[in-house]
This record gives C-alpha cells, sequence and structure tokens, in this order.
C-alpha cells in the first residue's frame, strides 16, 4: 500500500548536522517521500540522498533542485524498506509483493532475492561486505504474529532464522565491523538487542547485550554511526 499524505499534510526533507543545525531541502504536497540513505552524486563530486515515494525510488541532490525518479523496471511498488550496497552503485529494496529485489542506482531491470515462501520480507540490513542480507520476516503472512529476525545471502537461497525471543524484531541492522546485529524490540524501552554473527551465518546465541531508551518512546528507526561509536535513533510519543 503506498501512503499518501492525509488533508493539509506535506513532506519536507531535511538534513542535520552532529551539532544541531538543520536545513530544508525539499518541501512538497504532492509525493510523500520517506527514508532518505545517503550517497554520492551519479557524477561522485557530491552527495545526495536515495528516498522512496509514491511507490517509486528517487535521488535527491543535497545542493538543491527536485527529487529525481531512479527508472527501475520488474518490481512492484516500493515500501520505505530499501538499503544501499556498500558497492555504493546498487541498492536493496523492500516491495510491496513482500519480497526483497536488488538494482542498481542508476535504474534499470531488478533482480529478486527472496523466495516465494509465503512470507513478508522487510529489509533492514546489509553487512558491510555486502555479502548478507538481515531482514524482519512475517512467516505465512500472518501479520497478528511477531516479526522474526532472518538473514539470508545477498544473492539469494536458504534463509536463517535467529532465534530472539517470541516478542516483535525490528530494524536490524549490522554494525560497521559486520560482527554484530542490533535491532528494536519491545517491551518500549529495549532498544537494541546484539548477537555476533558466525562465518557460517550462524549467530552466537548467547544472551544479547541489550542498550535501553529511557524516554516514554518506542524507537521506529536506528542508525549506527560511522566509527561503531554511537547510535542514532527516531521515535514516536506513545499516545
Amino acid at each position: 500500500m503506498i501512503r499518501t499524505f492525509q488533508p493539509g499534510q506535506r513532506c519536507e526533507v531535511w538534513v542535520a548536522s552532529v551539532t544541531g543545525e538543520a536545513e530544508l531541502l525539499y518541501s512538497t504536497d504532492d509525493v510523500l517521500f520517506e527514508a532518505p540513505n545517503w550517497t554520492l552524486t551519479s557524477k561522485g563530486s557530491g552527495h545526495a540522498l536515495v528516498l522512496n515515494g509514491d511507490g517509486k525510488l528517487w535521488t535527491l541532490d543535497v545542493t538543491g533542485g527536485h527529487p529525481v525518479e531512479v527508472p527501475l523496471t520488474g518490481i512492484p511498488d516500493l515500501n520505505n524498506d530499501h538499503v544501499l550496497a556498500p558497492d555504493g552503485e546498487s541498492i536493496f529494496l523492500s516491495a510491496n509483493d513482500g519480497h526483497i529485489y536488488r538494482a542498481s542506482l542508476s535504474g534499470g531491470p531488478a533482480t529478486r532475492i527472496t523466495d516465494d515462501d509465503g512470507s513478508f520480507h522487510f529489509l533492514h540490513g546489509v553487512s558491510p561486505d555486502g555479502k548478507e542480507l538481515a531482514y524482519v520476516g512475517i512467516e505465512a503472512g500472518d501479520f497478528t504474529q511477531p516479526g522474526r529476525l532472518m538473514t539470508i545471502a545477498s544473492d539469494g537461497g536458504a534463509i536463517a532464522r535467529v532465534d530472539v525471543g517470541s516478542g516483535h524484531c525490528d530494524g536490524p541492522e549490522y554494525s560497521p565491523d559486520g560482527k554484530w546485529l542490533y535491532r528494536n524490540g519491545r517491551p518500549p524501552r529495549r532498544l537494541a538487542g546484539r548477537r555476533r554473527p558466525c562465518f557460517d551465518r550462524g549467530l552466537d546465541h548467547s544472551p544479547p547485550y541489550m542498550a535501553t531508551f529511557r524516554r516514554p518512546r518506542y524507537p521506529q528507526r536506528q542508525q549506527l554511526v560511522a566509527g561503531f561509536r554511537a547510535l542514532c535513533v527516531g521515535g514516536v510519543p506513545n499516545f
């Protein structure tokens, strides 16, 4: 389902520095843009954002201008789960058919990675070497059941289910060194469990280290900062 505006809403794309300054890059009431990822411009001389909106993929130069659609083929409408590949030339995408795809940032045909196993696959993490993906699986397409942490090779194949308990799992991402997976979890103050992957794509099943978020908010997204020294978290109030 493509997200659209409620009456009177509009979309604003901002960038903010770690020192607190913020800049409005783009504002519109035509397309609801989501989930910006940083990348280089097509010429490699500057930076751009990769976003989804209206079921499509877009790029936005941070120096200004309007979003430009990435012309993809062979893929259904996109949702807001997409992660750049480490090569800087391609991107992994979740589509509304419940599958994960890989495509070039310059456009063209997309390649489906996940099989028809009856589950919905929501991508969140790509390993630093680009060989593995971490995602949340909704098994049998039953959205009344908790999402499960799963991994798969980035070129497809067998999946690995990771036992992180009975609660819902969301937003798994790899640490910059590739040795840990962070995830959101419940109860709300439980921010991110982390486990160490083994070379056989299995995981160390010892109890995960936990970080907590003490404000009364449930973290919606997290992003590890380069250097593995900080974790950026976005959240919404618990109403």
